[in-house]
């Protein structure tokens, strides 16, 4: 340990993606505008934001369980991913989980989920579920404005989106900064 500064280091000098996440854990993650253009990017691939479709382009199967009090979790193999969705869920909750699982898999790649279960440091597991819920967030609402022509408050709107109430000082931040840059997101989601 003597050669690390710290247990950050330590931790991500051993994960096989380190290169790409040590400066993006240290500038607090990837910035709205890199998870925007991810979003963006995804449907040039495939020309939608919907979370279930993208995972069917993607190859990742979405297997469905009675997983109790967990909403759901991706598991990948060999570069298998899947994502374990707990159907006991409603369908718009349901669809927030898959937009969440498939940004773990698309921005965290590498990642071990043992490593960061048995890790003591919550602070990891918070910024990498933090940017996940973002992901997801940016996904479903660049869904909702491509596909509806409806204005509706943010509040209404995180409950038609399924986002879930631990997500709202998020939600509302990203809803915000989203609504200040309309002009552009318009052109973006043509």
């Amino acid at each position: 340990l003597e050669k690390f500064s710290n247990l950050e280091d330590f931790l991500f000098y051993f994960s096989e993606a380190s290169a790409k996440l040590k400066p993006n854990i240290r500038s607090g993650g990837l910035k709205m505008e890199r998870l925007f253009e991810k979003v963006i990017t995804l449907k040039r691939y495939d020309r939608t934001f919907d979370p279930y479709i993208l995972c069917a382009t993607l190859d990742i199967e979405i297997l469905y369980f009675d997983l109790g009090d967990i909403l759901g979790f991706k598991t990948t193999y060999c570069d298998v991913s899947l994502i374990y969705l707990n159907q006991h869920l409603a369908t718009t909750t349901q669809r927030f989980v898959v937009a969440h699982e498939l940004g773990h898999i698309l921005l965290h790649k590498g990642i071990r989920p043992l490593l960061l279960q048995y890790m003591n440091h919550s602070r990891f597991i918070s910024h990498f579920e933090a940017e996940a819920d973002r992901f997801a967030i940016i996904l479903l609402l660049c869904h909702y404005y491509a596909t509806t022509d409806l204005e509706v408050g943010p509040d209404k709107l995180m409950y038609e989106l399924g986002i879930p109430e631990h997500c709202k000082a998020l939600f509302l931040d990203t809803f915000s900064q989203m609504q200040l840059h309309q002009q552009h997101l318009a052109q973006l989601l043509l």
